[in-house]
């Protein structure tokens, strides 16, 4: 018998969904992790005599799978339920945009390092935040351990917010550290509240760096009236005729997109973040999320932020954007389990760029890799073969809680449900404190 190689982590024992682009699921699979790369992937019977891990991790009854990719969000927690009732613009005006405000560098950590926690706790690995503050969201995220795209909040036709010149800033100081998990690109609020200026000088520092832009697009009806009113075009039209869009740019929510406007994303190549719980709660509408991947979309998934869904759960993001789709159209063949995952994973990675790194488990990818335990009442009983039915419950029974494990990078970042880079209680303790100082302290006009 060959001696066995020692590595840094051997995950054996459960039921390996890989996501590559063969949809390979093994019954009894096993991940072999070194130097924070997957080194080999397959059976355990056969990775078990070829690999002896410093750390083993017994993967019965558990799904190995690759991190999820939040590919919409927003570290702020702190507002989560207030002003509920109201709509995407009210709310913004009253709750949010004043919060942002009265925040300070220590809040932003504070507020990113309760979200951060939360997020891994769900079995997130990366999330493509847009914040303020981003040096202290990189604090955070580099504390934690999650992988991070940060861009800012970004407008100029509101006070109190960001501006380029803060994303520039970071960008400077902080893209491409915490060995490459923490990456900065460029942030454009809400088209509403930025100028054509502003939103052409975005394009610019973007191509002028190499990087991406993250926006929201064409979020609610309120949004397309206000950019006809003000502009003279729907959003997608205004930013096409700018520049704007491009196989770099993440356009989050687009759930009022029209015919020409769904032309103009699939030809640049732009991507979209699919939110459709934020989307519903805030009376939003429901996605043509169906005509988007016909019309060759990339389409990913995202939470929004805490107050506009009130978790970061993308479990439930995943539940609800297929279901969402089989209802409107009386469809129940729409949106398959293995495709929503798809969106969560390594359609997330596509549209940061990503996607040759992390969003599979697949030989010479980076381990970001969560563990979901199967036993529990819910997830039982799991099949095999043809009556499999490992992709359904993950996609329509797991939450967040479900999940054990979480790593990224190759290092354990959630074992048995408890953190191990952060003090969880003195993490809630703080950011409670703050978040009860900010919301009291906020200005509304």
């Amino acid at each position: 018998m060959p001696e066995q190689r020692m590595i840094e982590l051997l995950i054996h024992s459960g039921i390996v969904v890989t996501m590559n682009p063969e949809h390979r699921i093994i019954e009894d699979g096993a991940l072999a992790i070194d130097q924070g790369r997957i080194l080999d992937v397959g059976e355990s019977t056969i990775l078990r005599s070829q690999y002896k891990g410093k750390k083993e991790i017994d993967a019965t009854h558990k799904i190995v799978m690759p991190g999820l990719v939040n590919l919409h969000f927003h570290a702020d927690n702190f507002s989560r339920g207030v002003g509920e009732h109201l709509g995407l613009e009210e709310w913004i005006d009253t709750i949010y945009y004043p919060m942002l405000a009265a925040m300070t560098p220590d809040d932003a950590y504070k507020t990113a390092m309760l979200a951060y926690s939360e997020v891994i706790k769900g079995g997130t690995t990366t999330v493509n935040d847009m914040y303020i503050k981003l040096p202290s969201l990189a604090d955070a995220a580099e504390k934690t351990g999650i992988r991070a795209v940060l861009s800012s909040e970004g407008a100029d036709l509101i006070p109190g917010q960001e501006t380029l010149e803060d994303n520039e800033k970071a960008f400077l100081e902080r893209n491409n550290t915490a060995g490459g998990r923490i990456q900065v690109v460029f942030g454009i609020e809400w088209i509403p509240v930025c100028s054509a200026e502003y939103i052409k000088k975005a394009r610019f520092l973007a191509d002028k760096y190499g990087v991406g832009v993250h926006v929201h697009l064409n979020e609610s009806k309120g949004e397309v009236q206000l950019c006809k009113e003000k502009y003279g075009k729907p959003p997608v039209e205004f930013v096409y005729d700018l520049g704007l869009l491009g196989p770099d740019v993440v356009a989050a929510h687009c759930v009022w997109l029209s015919d020409p406007e769904i032309e103009l994303i699939a030809k640049t190549g732009t991507h979209i973040s699919h939110n459709p719980v934020s989307n519903a709660k805030l009376g939003n509408g429901v996605a043509r999320t169906i005509d988007y991947l016909k019309a060759g979309i990339n389409v990913g998934l995202g939470t929004d932020d805490a107050p506009c869904n009130n978790n970061n759960d993308m479990f439930e993001v995943m539940k609800y954007a297929s279901l969402f789709q089989k209802a409107i159209h009386t469809d129940a063949s729409l949106l398959p389990s293995w495709q929503i995952l798809e969106m969560a994973t390594i359609n997330g990675a596509k549209a940061l760029g990503l996607d040759k790194q992390i969003g599979s488990l697949e030989i010479g990818k980076k381990a970001d890799v969560i563990l979901v335990d199967t036993w529990t009442p819910a997830l039982t009983p799991v099949f095999h073969g043809l009556n499999s039915n490992v992709l359904p419950h993950l996609v329509y029974v797991a939450h967040g809680e479900n999940v054990d494990t979480t790593i990224v990078d190759g290092k354990i970042l959630m074992e048995e449900r408890k953190l191990l880079t952060v003090d969880e209680d003195h993490v809630i303790e703080e950011a409670t404190r703050a978040a009860h100082k900010v919301i009291k302290a906020r200005k509304v006009k």
